[in-house]
């Protein structure tokens, strides 16, 4: 049986929990009990179903999704990594224990994305490779992390790290040091950064990356999250006004959270299915109409987005 692999899902291990809820200054988790409210320095505070970061929540979502194995991510948009080094130390330590710990009880259903704390000398790369060596499969990384030269600047010692492990990137919507609040437009819905703030930010990673940092870092996989913001349907956008004519970075893939079929032939189409992989999004979002929509476009596309893509993302493609 091939094993489909799911490249985007956020939990919250207890001890993360533990420690937003000893916090009095955003992000912090006010209110005992399975629904206490989240307060962020660049988003609405809201009430969070905590039911659906337990283990057995998750591996019968897994179970429902058809999914053997779900690759966990820090929920960037909290703004963890953009705190101050002690204090980003400190949540991304709790994190990183408790997906461990997790990953360690879950019979290889889970893995894990390590988290930078940018705001440290060496834009987290030392944190990160402790979590390497400790078997996680990569780092994830805020989008502002690599919006323009001085931001790419400063995670570079994290970069050069990476592509010396031979180690992959998830770039997932939110923001870094120094990012001014993004979301906090009076009167909108609760559901509006995910439409109206992300896909500028990925955007701005994705083709800010290729522009300046696909050529310094050649041999570095990345993975942009949420479709890269639509950026197959802004593709030739971008030709036509950087003059770009090469085909797009065979590292760089795009996962499929919230993807129906038409983002999904459109994606296909722009830049070849080899560079499109499975990301549901789970808990923020149902997974079951991408699934439709994958099943939809046919064995072969389903089995290329869902099981060798992310083989090839996470370089574990058997060799002869």
């Amino acid at each position: 049986m091939k094993m489909r692999t799911d490249v985007h899902q956020h939990l919250w291990p207890r001890p993360l929990v533990d420690a937003l809820r000893a916090r009095r200054s955003p992000p912090y988790l006010d209110a005992d009990g399975d629904a206490p409210v989240l307060f962020m320095a660049h988003e609405p505070a809201g009430a969070v179903d905590l039911t659906r970061h337990r283990l057995d929540t998750r591996l019968a979502a897994l179970d429902a999704a058809g999914i053997e194995r779900a690759v966990i991510s820090l929920s960037t948009p909290l703004g963890i990594e953009a705190l101050p080094g002690a204090e980003s130390l400190e949540l991304i330590g709790a994190y990183h224990d408790g997906l461990a710990a997790l990953i360690e009880q879950s019979d290889g259903r889970l893995a894990g994305w390590a988290a930078a704390p940018l705001a440290c000398p060496d834009a987290g790369a030392g944190t990160v490779a402790a979590a390497l060596d400790r078997g996680f499969m990569g780092a994830s990384l805020p989008s502002e992390a690599l919006a323009g030269p001085d931001a790419i600047e400063r995670v570079a010692p994290l970069l050069d790290m990476l592509e010396r492990r031979g180690a992959a990137l998830f770039v997932h919507p939110g923001p870094a040091p120094e990012t001014q609040p993004y979301a906090l437009d009076a009167g909108m819905p609760t559901w509006w950064p995910n439409l109206g703030v992300y896909p500028g930010l990925s955007i701005r990673a994705f083709f800010g990356w290729r522009t300046l940092g696909a050529s310094r870092w050649p041999g570095l996989r990345l993975c942009f999250a949420i479709m890269a913001g639509a950026a197959p349907f802004l593709e030739e956008r971008w030709r036509a006004f950087s003059g770009e004519t090469r085909a797009i970075d065979r590292n760089m893939y795009l996962d499929t959270a919230s993807c129906g079929r038409l983002a999904l032939e459109c994606g296909m189409a722009t830049y070849g299915v080899e560079q499109i992989v499975l990301g549901t999004d789970i808990p923020v979002i149902s997974p079951l109409p991408l699934g439709r929509a994958l099943t939809d476009l046919g064995a072969a596309v389903e089995d290329a987005v869902a099981h060798t893509n992310p083989l090839r993302l996470f370089d574990q493609m058997e060799r002869p």
